[in-house]
């Protein structure tokens, strides 16, 4: 009947208690709180973020699922201490960000696309695939298995650019400013067997400020026989400080005869990779 409303009382709310069963029982029955993080941790991440607001048991357990959730899909160990904020987990699981390329377009497979043009002189920037003049590509490099590619530049320096905002990555800024993980850039060079060339890597590290943290600056003139081959250069930045935000990627190059034509600088598999952070004790617990 329209107006009917129910007149029989509803529970009474029972009080949270740390030390009781409240969160543990489910359908009448008791599940251990190992039990239940297990369970959790095949929910889905959109899912667990509503699990949290459930209630106070669940809040206080969901630190745990989200940190074992994040070691299941990274399929490594992860840091933990209780003050890292369940976002840093979250992030992690949804964009594995580490340990993977995050640059775009390492090699020209999609033109110039992600990358802002700097010097272009010359005959400017060019795609080869396969790259001329040279041999293949390294096949121990996952990257180059499938797709022999490369950028290559002219008689005049070519310069190129790609910023990595580490937070639009999935990188939470609790992990970089606490563990500062390490942070690891290569890139394949090389140049033909009949012209050398120079070729030139500069990759900043930038804080929140826009200020300049650490730098790391590389230049290679590819001559005699350094010609006609591939070479890599790595380098790994750590112990930077707080604030890193953005890495800042910029390779350039060019021939020194001064040919017309694609005769310059050869490179391929650009990377910009974070490395998982290892474990650090953050308590204030002293040593005896």
């Amino acid at each position: 009947m329209m107006g009917q409303f129910n007149t029989i009382p509803s529970s009474p709310r029972v009080m949270f208690d740390e030390e009781g069963d409240n969160g543990l029982v489910l359908c009448d029955k008791y599940l251990p709180v190992e039990i239940l993080i297990e369970i959790f941790c095949y929910a889905d991440c959109k899912t667990l973020m509503n699990c949290q607001l459930v209630c106070k048991r669940w809040k206080m357990l969901m630190n745990y699922v989200w940190h074992k959730k994040t070691e299941q899909t990274l399929a490594k160990p992860f840091p933990w201490n209780d003050k890292i904020p369940w976002s840093v987990f979250y992030f992690a699981c949804t964009k594995k960000p580490y340990e993977r390329n995050l640059l775009r377009n390492h090699s020209g497979a999609e033109g110039t696309h992600h990358w802002d043009l700097g010097s272009n002189g010359g005959d400017h920037w060019r795609i080869e695939e396969p790259p001329v003049g040279v041999p293949k590509l390294p096949q121990t490099e996952p990257m180059f298995k499938d797709r022999q590619i490369c950028f290559t530049t002219s008689y005049q320096r070519c310069s190129k650019m790609q910023d990595i905002y580490l937070t639009d990555e999935g990188i939470h800024p609790y992990i970089l400013d606490t563990y500062q993980p390490p942070i690891v850039v290569s890139e394949w060079y090389s140049c033909r067997w009949d012209c050398p060339a120079k070729y030139q890597l500069e990759v900043k590290l930038i804080g929140v400020d826009e200020e300049q943290m650490d730098k790391f600056k590389f230049e290679d003139i590819l001559e005699g026989e350094k010609q006609n081959r591939w070479l890599q250069v790595s380098h790994v930045f750590e112990n930077y400080g707080t604030g890193l935000r953005v890495i800042s990627f910029e390779h350039s190059g060019r021939d020194r005869l001064y040919w017309a034509g694609h005769y310059g600088s050869k490179m391929a598999g650009a990377c910009v990779s974070v490395k998982i952070p290892e474990n650090i004790c953050t308590c204030t617990c002293k040593k005896t």
